[in-house]
């Protein structure tokens, strides 16, 4: 019988032990649930917050339907035009409500009777909604309204940390979590709440021309704009430097052919030269042409690609070429005049790859009437061909 009886008792706590389990699950819950929750004083000032605004723009598009009907009154009765100060979300003085009333009873066009009429019935229709949301705004906590170059991060922290008292750091996690307006226009409306140790803001449009999701969806335009535009300046400069590297490489490839075509010359001038005079004296001797760009450009000697930059065409098309034995003179004097210019500002060496500074010195007389090229590395130019082209 004792047996029998222990084992109840294991019995009897084991359950009870479940439901205990199964109650402090379910409170946990329950308190999760609830914390997530937002509080009931938090969704009503979210939602007077939202009527005001709503009655906010009510408001501006009867005032903007009112000022077109006077402006097509007052173009129609240039003479008699209505006085349109007070018109709107103040109601109508005396004086104006007794002027509309008699120019409805005077006007002979039905057209514009109904204008007046129509003017008449909005203008009530906003004192109205005005009277409506002055009786929702004094229900809750005065806005905060922006001024020039303030950000919502900033006014909210006044708020919790002036205001309200809270330690900076908390007021930082509790900002975090809600979702701030990048951009401020002055006139919006912030209306901060705080209650049950809970925080919310929002932003309404105030008496700013623009509400602040228009003004979400004109930035993010503006940054779409802005993204495309770059986006297209890089593809342009990743083509440019794409089509700069292909030239570098094609100029590479044809300054390794030259070189290469000279040493194998020089090779075989060097060879001739041990049994002819002449021949010594074209190995030592550098074949040039002064003249234009423009006229090299017509004989194909030199050509201009696409972003400006000369570049060497065919050297062999020179005509009325000069030579200079280098084993005597190591400089070459151009004039002004036999290159049909009248003054030189500017000499060029081609093929370019030859240095300037390095292999050879341009040094322009002070008159500009004359140039001289002085070889640097003489040795450089031997059996060359090389144009000169001045402007």
């Amino acid at each position: 019988m004792i047996p029998n009886k222990r084992s109840r008792q294991r019995g009897g706590i084991a359950i009870i032990v479940a439901i205990v389990v199964v109650v402090v699950i379910g409170v946990v819950l329950l308190l999760h649930f609830t914390s997530r929750r937002t509080p009931e004083g938090m969704q009503n000032f979210q939602q007077l917050v939202q009527k005001i605004d709503k009655l906010n723009n009510q408001i501006a598009s009867r005032e903007d339907r009112i000022g077109g009907l006077v402006r097509r009154y007052n173009e129609a009765h240039p003479d008699e035009a209505i006085d349109t100060t007070g018109l709107g979300r103040f109601g109508m003085t005396p004086e104006q409500a007794e002027v509309l009333a008699r120019r409805i009873a005077q006007e002979k066009d039905m057209s514009y009777r109904s204008l007046l009429q129509e003017v008449i019935d909005l203008t009530q229709e906003v004192t109205e909604i005005s009277q409506e949301m002055q009786e929702i705004r004094g229900r809750l906590r005065p806005p905060y309204v922006v001024q020039k170059g303030e950000t919502h991060f900033q006014v909210a922290m006044n708020f919790l940390s002036g205001e309200i008292g809270i330690e900076e750091e908390e007021a930082l996690r509790l900002i975090e979590r809600e979702a701030l307006f990048p951009e401020l226009l002055p006139g919006f409306e912030i209306w901060n709440y705080w209650g049950e140790s809970v925080f919310g803001t929002f932003v309404t449009q105030g008496s700013a021309k623009t509400s602040p999701n228009e003004l979400m969806r004109i930035t993010k335009r503006k940054i779409d704009r802005e993204r495309r535009t770059l986006t297209a300046a890089r593809d342009r400069a990743r083509e440019e430097v794409a089509d700069l590297e292909a030239r570098r490489a094609e100029l590479q490839q044809q300054v390794e052919k030259l070189d290469l075509e000279r040493t194998e010359a020089l090779k075989q001038l060097n060879k001739l030269s041990e049994e002819n005079v002449e021949l010594a004296s074209q190995l030592n001797s550098v074949i040039y042409r002064v003249g234009t760009f423009s006229n090299f450009q017509k004989q194909g000697v030199l050509r201009k690609r696409a972003l400006g930059k000369w570049r060497t065409a065919e050297l062999d098309k020179m005509t009325n070429t000069k030579s200079a034995d280098l084993r005597q003179t190591r400089e070459i004097i151009f004039l002004s005049g036999e290159a049909g210019l009248t003054k030189i500002s500017k000499a060029l060496v081609f093929p370019r790859y030859f240095i300037e500074g390095t292999d050879y010195r341009i040094e322009i007389a002070p008159d500009k009437k004359s140039g001289k090229l002085v070889l640097l590395k003489p040795n450089r130019f031997q059996f060359a061909k090389i144009a000169v082209a001045v402007n």
